[in-house]
């Protein structure tokens, strides 16, 4: 398994790995999360965390194919009711199925970490959904801690 960081030619891959991870976030959430679309409908997106100063794209890669990713961005908290820090956020992290659980994930946000503490950050926030119970687990078991629920109410139609 090979670790690097991320090229545009890696775009058709992560976007279809991003594919794979929006499809489980629409089957739990179909009125949130948009169908399946285009190949490339996100690729635009992706880009954003390519070749940046400060957002970058981590790929794991194996005989030429790219079977997970992870992307984040550095930020600097300046609400005035919080106190003012420089972090890094994982915006996203798919790993193709069928390698799930081989360790990659954890891997790829190590690599993500050792990213934010080398451009200042002193700590790495991610958002997951309260379905995904198996990516709570393992950001759970990398040492990460819930600090907030984000909650919503669905309204009735017209309302």
């Amino acid at each position: 398994m090979r670790y690097r960081e991320a090229t545009p030619d890696d775009l058709p891959s992560i976007c279809t790995l991003g594919e794979e991870v929006n499809a489980v976030h629409h089957r739990a959430f179909p009125d949130v999360f948009a169908g399946p679309g285009k190949h490339d409908r996100d690729a635009a997106h992706w880009l954003n965390s390519i070749g940046k100063d400060s957002a970058i794209t981590f790929v794991a890669e194996e005989d030429g194919k790219v079977l997970g990713f992870v992307n984040v961005s550095m930020a600097n908290e300046s609400h005035s009711l919080l106190q003012p820090m420089r972090f890094g956020r994982v915006g996203s992290i798919s790993i193709t199925e069928e390698r799930r659980g081989q360790g990659i994930g954890p891997a790829l946000m190590k690599l993500a970490q050792d990213w934010v503490a080398q451009h200042g950050g002193s700590e790495v926030r991610l958002n997951v959904w309260a379905f995904n119970a198996h990516a709570l687990h393992l950001y759970e078991e990398l040492g990460y801690e819930i600090r907030s629920l984000f909650l919503a109410k669905r309204l009735p139609s017209g309302a």
